[in-house]
């Protein structure tokens, strides 16, 4: 234990990985800031959760507007009280309002206002659910993804088939009022992808980056200082590169664990997400774009959240391995920093390259670099080619097996080959 301490320590005293961690914790605060500008907007979301509870229901539905309605009685009071006039609704108050009479109305009107507006576009959206969905028609979905990436004979019919079992989950949704929960509206403000595109995603590449540069660090110090000769003539001899993929892969998991501590922490400090933790992240007010978020399995935001956690750093680890193996063969952390990131680029490209009418287009797909290029994506049965129940699953099965192999074997070649 004490020889993997310090392994690892010549990665936590390296400059380069340091002032790295500093400028990606920086750029990270940075960007969840500069898109914090609606962040005061969200919290009427968690008001209606906390009051009507988190489940939409025809009962809390019909609460809330009861008390839209005294709300917009209480908007004429005010515009009667300023300027002798009725509106019959805050849109058509909005649109008449002229630039010189906005002075006319306090601050605290003025937040009664944008939160009037507000509870009435999410009551809107709640009672727009059932039309919107019943709308949805997965057949048409799957012959137009289908023809968009030109797939024909058994890819095709995969591809159908899939389509099938997503359309049976969705009716299965439909039917326990799922997708039926209170959450952040997507259209207007894309929280979902903000937090798990864009941030997981810039989170996932710094964490690439050092955890790369780390391990390479550690697996090849001995022979880029020149040292090589003398530590592994010692008594631990050769068997110290067990003790150096025990360093990598701790030190992944620190990274990792930094990375979203910091993160996270910061971004739930700034978004309130107080009454939506039990919300389904399939909830139908988290549609963003052409097709609504579809989980094979009923999860809420929370869970959601902890199991894309655990998958990112089943990855990391896993990327952590592949990079030790790299290492160990051309014994330069530089070559092995170029050459784990054309592995990367390559198997992100992979499926691209694989004959349109072949099942080979999908298992192309199975690969790491796909995977965590899509954390949005994560246990959705609407990501196109990744739509697949159990992809993440099979994804990281399959690699740790490969993984595994590649690390055997590369401590058998090790313990063969010249040390100088």
């Amino acid at each position: 234990m004490r020889i993997i301490f310090h392994e690892c320590k010549k990665a936590f005293t390296s400059p380069i990985l340091v002032v790295l961690i500093l400028l990606f914790m920086a750029y990270n605060m940075f960007l969840i800031f500069s898109n914090s500008y609606f962040k005061e907007e969200l919290k009427v979301v968690n008001e209606l959760a906390e009051t009507y509870g988190v489940k939409m229901t025809d009962e809390s539905l019909h609460q809330f507007q009861q008390d839209l309605q005294k709300d917009f009685a209480k908007l004429n009071e005010i515009t009667r009280k300023h300027t002798a006039q009725e509106f019959s609704s805050i849109d058509e108050f909005l649109n008449t309002l002229r630039y010189e009479d906005r002075d006319l109305y306090t601050e605290k009107e003025w937040a009664f206002f944008t939160q009037y507006q507000l509870k009435e576009m999410y009551f809107n959206l709640a009672k727009s659910i059932d039309s919107e969905y019943d709308r949805m028609n997965w057949k048409r979905m799957a012959k137009s993804e289908i023809e968009m990436y030109g797939l024909s004979g058994s890819a095709a019919k995969i591809l159908q088939n899939e389509y099938d079992k997503i359309s049976q989950r969705f009716e299965e949704m439909k039917e326990n009022r799922e997708h039926k929960t209170w959450f952040f509206a997507g259209k207007p403000y894309k929280v979902h992808s903000f937090l798990f595109r864009t941030v997981f995603g810039h989170l996932i590449f710094e964490a690439l980056i050092l955890i790369v540069l780390a391990t390479a660090l550690i697996t090849n110090y001995e022979f880029e200082n020149r040292t090589n000769l003398v530590t592994y003539s010692t008594k631990r001899g050769r068997r110290l590169m067990k003790d150096k993929l025990a360093a990598s892969l701790l030190m992944a998991t620190a990274i990792t664990a930094f990375l979203f501590v910091i993160t996270l922490g910061t971004y739930f400090s700034v978004f309130d997400y107080s009454y939506l933790w039990e919300s389904s992240i399939s909830s139908a007010l988290n549609w963003e774009y052409n097709l609504p978020y579809v989980s094979w399995w009923n999860l809420s935001f929370l869970a959601f959240l902890l199991l894309s956690i655990l998958l990112v750093y089943m990855c990391m680890i896993l990327f952590s391995a592949i990079t030790f193996v790299i290492s160990i063969f051309v014994k330069n952390s530089y070559f092995t920093f170029f050459l784990f990131t054309v592995f990367f680029a390559m198997a992100y490209m992979m499926n691209g390259f694989m004959p349109q009418s072949s099942m080979l287009i999908f298992i192309a797909g199975f690969n790491l670099s796909l995977l965590v290029m899509n954390p949005h994506m994560f246990f959705m049965g609407s990501g196109g080619l990744m739509m697949f129940k159990f992809y993440e699953m099979i994804t990281v099965g399959v690699w740790m097996m490969i993984v595994s192999v590649l690390c055997i074997f590369s401590f058998k070649k090790f313990n063969k080959q010249e040390i100088y």
